[in-house]
C-alpha cells in the first residue's frame, strides 16, 4: 500500500517537474528575444541588468508568504534560472579575490548563480584591473566583515579608480569549518592552518577546544586547505565549498566565534544602474580637516531624512590636511532629495564622487 502511494505521489512530481521544464524553456526564449531587441536599441549596453534582477527577486520572494522553501531557497533557485537563461545571451565573466574554494568564490556563486565564468584573481588590486580593462564584466570584492571591520584594500581600490562603479552589494554568511586532509586525533594535531582572518574569527573556539596549538597563517584559506592535504597532522580552518572541493575530512562543523558571522562584498562594473525603489547610494566624500567638518556634512542629510548606513572616515592618502569619510545611504543618486543633499554638501566646500546606486540586497 505503501509502495502504490509513493508511486503515485512520484508520478506527480514528475508531472510537475514536465511543467517546470516547460516554462523554463519558455522564459529562455523569451529572455534571448529580449536580448535580441536590446542589441539593436542600445547595442554598447550592458547585458547584465541587476535592477531588472532585483526587481524580479523581491516579486517572487514577496510572494512567498505560506511556501515550504525559506526566501533564501526561493532566492537561490531563481539565481541559476536567471544565471542560465542569462548565458544563452553572454556568460558573464565575474572576477573575484581567489584562488578557488575561498569565501569570495562562494559569495559569486550566492549573487550570480554557477552559469557563469568564475576568474580567481591574485588580489584585490587585480579584481579592479580585470573590470577596469574589461577583461571581466563584473568584479565583485569584501568591503567589511561584521567581526574583523572594513578591507582597506578594497576602499583604496574605490578611491583610486574612478570610472568603476559599485553595481551591487551582497551579505554573505562566513561559516568556519575545522577540518583536515587525513585522520587522526584532535590531540595529536601539530598545527592549525587558515587565513590570518579566520583564525581570528576562531580564536575563542580554538584557545577554549584545542589550546595552544601552533598556528600557521595562510595567504588564503583554500591555500591551508590544499597545505594540510600535503601534510600530516595539520589542521585547518575553511569553508564548505573548500571541503568538498578539496576532499577534505570534517572535524568539526561552525567553529566561528560569533554564530551570525557576515561579510558584506561589493560588486563593481563599468556601467550605472537605475532606480529600483529599494535603492542604497555609496559616496566617497573629501573634506578639510577642521573640527564639526564631519557634523556639518552629515547635516543635509539628516534635514532631509535620508538614513545613512555605514560611514567610514580616514584621513587622505597623500594630503594629510584632509580627511575621506565613505559613506553609505538609502535611496539612489537620482532621486531628487539626494541630488539637493550632494549639491548642499559640494556647497560646504567638501569633496563629493558617487561610487554607485545599487540595489539593496535581497
Amino acid at each position: 500500500m505503501n509502495n502504490k502511494k509513493i508511486k503515485i505521489l512520484r508520478s506527480k512530481i514528475d508531472k510537475i517537474d514536465k511543467s517546470l521544464y516547460d516554462l523554463i524553456q519558455k522564459r529562455a526564449k523569451i529572455a534571448v528575444e529580449i536580448g535580441n531587441v536590446k542589441s539593436k536599441i542600445a547595442p554598447n549596453s550592458s547585458f547584465y541588468k541587476p535592477d531588472r534582477e532585483s526587481k524580479i527577486l523581491r516579486n517572487i520572494i514577496s510572494s512567498n508568504k505560506k511556501g515550504l522553501l525559506p526566501d533564501k531557497n526561493i532566492r537561490t533557485i531563481f539565481k541559476n534560472i536567471i544565471s542560465g537563461c542569462l548565458s544563452l545571451e553572454e556568460v558573464l565573466k565575474v572576477s573575484y579575490l581567489g584562488p578557488e574554494g575561498t569565501h569570495s568564490e562562494a559569495a559569486v556563486l550566492n549573487q550570480f548563480g554557477s552559469i557563469i565564468k568564475r576568474k580567481p584573481s591574485l588580489s584585490i588590486e587585480d579584481v579592479f584591473s580585470e573590470v577596469l580593462n574589461q577583461e571581466a564584466n563584473l568584479g565583485l570584492v569584501p568591503v567589511e566583515n561584521s567581526s574583523e571591520g572594513v578591507i582597506n584594500s578594497t576602499l583604496n581600490c574605490l578611491a583610486d579608480n574612478q570610472p568603476i562603479n559599485i553595481i551591487g552589494e551582497v551579505y554573505h554568511d562566513i561559516d568556519h569549518q575545522l577540518a583536515s586532509g587525513n585522520n587522526f586525533d584532535l590531540k595529536d594535531a601539530f598545527a592549525i592552518a587558515s587565513h590570518p582572518q579566520a583564525l581570528g574569527q576562531c580564536s575563542k573556539w580554538i584557545d577554549k577546544n584545542i589550546g595552544s596549538i601552533k598556528r600557521l597563517e595562510m595567504p588564503s584559506s583554500a591555500v591551508a586547505a590544499k597545505y594540510a592535504k600535503e601534510n600530516k597532522n595539520i589542521l585547518c580552518i575553511v569553508n564548505s565549498l573548500a571541503i568538498d572541493k578539496y576532499k577534505l575530512k570534517l572535524v568539526k562543523k561552525n567553529v566561528q566565534d560569533f554564530a551570525d558571522n557576515k561579510t558584506r562584498f561589493l560588486v563593481i562594473g563599468l556601467n550605472s544602474v537605475n532606480k529600483t525603489g529599494k535603492d542604497k547610494t555609496s559616496f566617497l566624500i573629501q573634506t578639510v580637516n577642521n573640527p564639526g567638518a564631519l557634523i556639518a556634512i552629515l547635516r543635509p542629510f539628516e534635514k532631509r531624512k535620508i538614513n545613512l548606513s555605514k560611514i567610514e572616515t580616514r584621513p587622505s592618502r597623500g594630503n594629510i590636511n584632509s580627511h575621506d569619510f565613505f559613506i553609505d545611504c538609502e535611496g539612489h543618486m537620482n532621486d531628487q532629495k539626494l541630488k539637493l543633499t550632494i549639491k548642499e554638501v559640494k556647497d560646504l566646500g567638501s569633496s563629493v564622487r558617487v561610487l554607485g546606486s545599487y540595489p539593496q540586497y535581497i
